[in-house]
């Protein structure tokens, strides 16, 4: 990895990276094999992949498999076992807390870890862990960049790949004669749904979209809208049980399917748990350090930047060291609700600390980003800060991509909407 400055910005581009930019520079993601993509996201497209060589996406799959087992087993090493008790002690309602506990203890290792690189390596600022991990789509991507055939002159000729991220996914179920039921909740259009039920199909898989409401589980036979599934691929999140008697009747079938071994999950509820951002606090507390094993606190201590719960004890250091800590809401995505430190004048700081106390947050230490460089438009030199969304699927690095604005400072908002996004190539090992 070599370092240097431009335009303000530490740069830190590995070898594959600097011959990607002398070889071939940008790729014409104007062309018709974009076309899929464009439809799917609906933001800009960066005009080059991110690279990796092979030591780091090995490393990636291993600290973040290593990283996850960790939050798993947060229920054994401070609940007895009990996730119900995690997600009670995390101030989730008793609905949620109840299908926490269903079938727990099937999670596969899948999920999405949301990573910044600063001048020491990867750090992690959040892990998700549902399965309604967004982005999953990216190997389209992937696979228009490899449609460019000086792209893929060069991608041969450096031995580079990639991982489908739903392809990885799908290898957690069972196999069964019967199709997946990629399940939303009700109220919503399936028209998102369009590249990743495509993407099923290629993988050969049957799979088709429906609503909660359409489950009914009768005579230990699961079936939505009619059609019996014994698979179910959720896209919603465990907060949608509100524990209104609306909310759980129309996960009622499916919950008693699942504990009566009558259908998979994908995921089980108790994933939403670990993505919690308490549950990155936790990590850090001695009463998990101590239970955690030596291999678990290294990578847990690399990887994790200094991320506490938020109290009063915390406010005095938290206004004093403003500019080097981000607020965030413990449940939320997308940026949502989140306060960087140095975007905000002192008054609107201390103001966003007091409000906070009133329901779970988190601090966390800020990451400063290297950049890479991208071309603009004219052939320019654009240094960009990225954020990379990294997949852990067969218990292995999964696939990525990455996200950012070409020429712009650090702004947490670009978890949101507005950013580029770029998909991601690594180096085969041979």
């Amino acid at each position: 990895m070599t370092t240097t400055t431009v335009a303000g910005a530490t740069l830190a581009e590995n070898a594959l990276t600097r011959a990607l930019l002398a070889d071939v520079g940008s790729v014409d993601t104007a062309a018709a094999a974009f076309g899929g993509t464009h439809a799917w996201l609906g933001r800009p497209v960066f005009n080059r992949p991110a690279l990796l060589d092979t030591d780091a996406a090995t490393s990636l799959g291993r600290d973040l498999r290593v990283f996850l087992d960790a939050l798993r087993a947060l229920p054994d090493r401070l609940f007895d076992g009990d996730p119900a008790a995690l997600a009670r002690a995390l101030g989730l309602p008793e609905a949620q807390a109840a299908a926490s506990a269903v079938s727990a203890r099937e999670l596969p290792s899948i999920g999405r870890a949301d990573l910044v690189q600063d001048a020491t390596g990867f750090r992690l600022v959040e892990f998700n862990t549902s399965s309604s991990l967004g982005g999953c789509e990216i190997a389209e991507m992937n696979r228009a960049m490899l449609a460019d055939p000086t792209f893929a002159a060069f991608a041969a000729g450096h031995d580079l790949t990639y991982r489908d991220p739903i392809a990885g996914m799908l290898r957690a179920f069972p196999p069964s004669a019967h199709p997946i039921a990629v399940l939303t909740w009700p109220g919503g259009s399936h028209d998102h749904l369009t590249l990743f039920l495509a993407s099923l199909a290629a993988a050969g898989h049957e799979a088709f979209p429906c609503h909660a409401g359409e489950l009914a589980y009768r005579g230990g036979v699961l079936t939505a809208g009619g059609r019996r599934v014994d698979r179910v691929f959720r896209t919603f999140q465990l907060g949608r049980l509100d524990g209104s008697p609306e909310a759980d009747a129309l996960v009622r079938p499916l919950l008693d399917a699942i504990d009566d071994g009558a259908a998979t999950l994908l995921a089980p509820f108790a994933a939403d748990l670990h993505g919690i951002k308490e549950c990155l606090a936790l990590l850090a507390e001695d009463a998990c350090r101590s239970a955690l094993s030596a291999d678990e606190r290294e990578v847990v201590d690399r990887l994790l930047p200094w991320t506490r719960r938020l109290d009063r004890s915390l406010l005095d250091h938290a206004r004093e060291h403003r500019e080097d800590l981000v607020l965030k809401p413990s449940t939320g995505y997308a940026g949502r609700g989140i306060t960087a430190g140095w975007m905000v004048d002192p008054t609107t700081w201390k103001e966003r600390l007091d409000a906070a106390l009133s329901a779970p947050h988190v601090l966390q230490r800020r990451v400063r980003p290297v950049a890479e460089r991208f071309l603009d438009a004219d052939g320019r030199t654009v240094p960009c800060l990225l954020s990379w969304g990294v997949f852990l699927t067969d218990g292995g690095y999964g696939g990525a991509f990455v996200k950012g604005i070409p020429g712009v400072g650090q702004d947490i908002r670009f978890l949101g909407d507005g950013s580029y996004v770029g998909c991601v190539f690594h180096r085969e090992s041979r």
